[in-house]
């Protein structure tokens, strides 16, 4: 995997080049947390109309969908150790590390959404929890029916946080070719 570095730029707010000490940054970082990621992904089609379909936004993006698709994914745990123990040392090569983990999630979510286009005809964007009015809540539900603790690692604790922290769940809207 390579992480793209114009992505983790976007997330750090650097426009343009980046400055030689962001460059040496990235440079230092990237190979660390390439050791350290286990990206894991998994998705499932459902029927549309499911009960944690809560929120309005989340029924107007599915509209006209026949079918929903539920990702999560999630780098690992050791991406989460490696950012907390670079806090520790230097905080500037931590949030490049967060930059650049929030870019590699995103990456592997791309590529699931790569793999979910060749089976429909047409799909919406990915739409996570949080988004608007559909509720964090709902992410218990949604790992559930992945089996996604047992599948791949990844949980939500009290506060309805994802664990691993770089990890992501979406509904995706289908059509079927």
């Amino acid at each position: 995997m390579t992480i793209d570095r114009k992505l983790a730029l976007h997330f750090l707010g650097v426009r343009g080049a980046p400055s030689p000490q962001m460059k040496e940054l990235l440079d230092k970082y990237e190979p660390l947390l390439l050791e350290k990621i286990t990206p894991r992904c998994i998705w499932e089609a459902c029927a549309v109309g499911r009960e944690y379909l809560r929120g309005n936004d989340i029924k107007n993006h599915l509209e006209n969908c026949n079918e929903i698709i539920i990702l999560a994914a999630t780098l690992g745990l050791q991406v989460d150790e490696l950012i907390r123990q670079t806090e520790a040392a230097d905080m500037a090569g931590a949030v490049v590390l967060d930059a650049l983990a929030s870019a590699a999630i995103e990456q592997l979510c791309d590529n699931a959404e790569e793999e979910i286009k060749k089976k429909y005809k047409q799909i919406t964007a990915r739409f996570s929890p949080g988004y608007g009015d559909f509720p964090l809540e709902v992410q218990s539900a949604l790992l559930g029916i992945l089996n996604a603790r047992k599948k791949i690692g990844l949980y939500v604790n009290e506060s309805g946080l994802l664990i691993p922290r770089k990890s992501v769940t979406a509904v995706v809207g289908g059509k079927r070719k």
